[in-house]
């Protein structure tokens, strides 16, 4: 059984108190998370310090597990002044990964330091620079070049380098008008993307940075990444579409959103012709991928909202879409980032 369709941890919040002191020696109090397909708590002490607790799906692999806590490491070892992540917090017996049984199930854990500030979706838009946000993401490049991890070779239906999962879900709608639009994307992508596998570069990337994971000071400086846990070894141009496929749902004018952050990436972090052209091919299969995903999990677990945070605005951003020219949107995107 996969990840994603395998029911999420459910723990309870008196348990994860005595989780916590027996295997990191905290005595906490402790708030729900928004979570996908693991359970994610906020925890505090009297003394105002500050944790978040990740307890993993049974389903997700060893493997997977250990890539995040290496790259948290890769960012401890190699500090930056611009970019904030999680600490990992060790456990009693020094492990970077606890374990504990419920229900016959083994469950991985981790436990990291909370990075204090503001998620992007809750910053005024108006005071947000698109072009810091793509600068941000440059130098987060910068930092996860140097960073190996055979792990990161993997398939997961979120690397908009490999779309089985988005052809092989594409059944799942009912909805003829929906089914034609992820259709006519896959079609784009086979046409402009495919032929151009091996002139468009690949590294690690982190795969989602969406306003959910960025984290902004109160001076609305962008400062912080959080959730590491879609890292795929896959295009390198896919981490500034990723950004701006969430950047843009909602937005009155996106290909302002869309030049600015393409702007400030590069200015750190240089893109080819092939890669700039890919972009808004790229931005379109990546929000085909998350309705997809919405639709499927939806079903599975219908009283999990957190699904469906994003699906209604990219639906309308896919609907415009659709009826645009995105070889002129190629076009136009290198022509203001040049």
């Amino acid at each position: 059984m996969s990840i994603f369709s395998n029911h999420p941890p459910s723990f309870k919040k008196s348990e994860i108190k005595k989780i916590v002191f027996d295997i990191f020696g905290l005595s906490i109090l402790v708030k729900n998370l928004d979570s996908d397909r693991d359970q994610n708590f906020y925890l505090y002490t009297s003394s105002n310090k500050e944790f978040v607790l990740k307890i993993y799906n049974p389903n997700e692999a060893i493997d997977v597990i250990d890539l995040q806590s290496n790259v948290l490491d890769h960012f401890q070892n190699n500090q930056s002044q611009l970019i904030t992540v999680p600490k990992i917090i060790n456990t009693i017996s020094g492990e970077k990964v606890g374990r504990i049984i419920k229900n016959n199930l083994e469950y991985c854990l981790r436990l990291v330091s909370y990075v204090r500030g503001s998620q992007l979706k809750d910053v005024d838009q108006g005071f947000v620079s698109y072009y810091d946000l793509g600068s941000f993401i440059g130098e987060l490049y910068k930092i996860l070049d140097s960073f190996s991890d055979p792990n990161a070779k993997r398939k997961i239906p979120w690397d908009i380098s490999n779309i089985e999962f988005l052809k092989n879900r594409l059944t799942i709608f009912s909805d003829s008008k929906k089914k034609s639009i992820i259709s006519y994307f896959i079609k784009l992508y086979e046409d402009k993307i495919v032929p151009n596998n091996n002139v468009l570069p690949k590294s690690i990337i982190h795969n989602d940075c969406n306003d959910h994971n960025i984290i902004v000071k109160d001076n609305n400086t962008i400062y912080g990444i959080i959730d590491f846990g879609d890292m795929v070894y896959s295009y390198t141009v896919a981490e500034p579409a990723v950004a701006i496929a969430y950047a843009v749902l909602g937005k009155k004018k996106p290909f302002e959103v869309a030049g600015q952050i393409l702007k400030g990436y590069c200015s750190i972090n240089f893109l080819s012709e092939h890669e700039l052209k890919s972009i808004i091919y790229l931005i379109c299969i990546r929000l085909c991928i998350s309705v997809t995903m919405a639709e499927y999990r939806s079903n599975l677990f219908p009283d999990n909202k957190y699904l469906m945070v994003s699906n209604l605005d990219a639906w309308n951003f896919l609907t415009f879409m659709h009826k645009e020219d995105l070889d002129e949107w190629s076009n136009n995107l290198v022509q203001y980032v040049r």
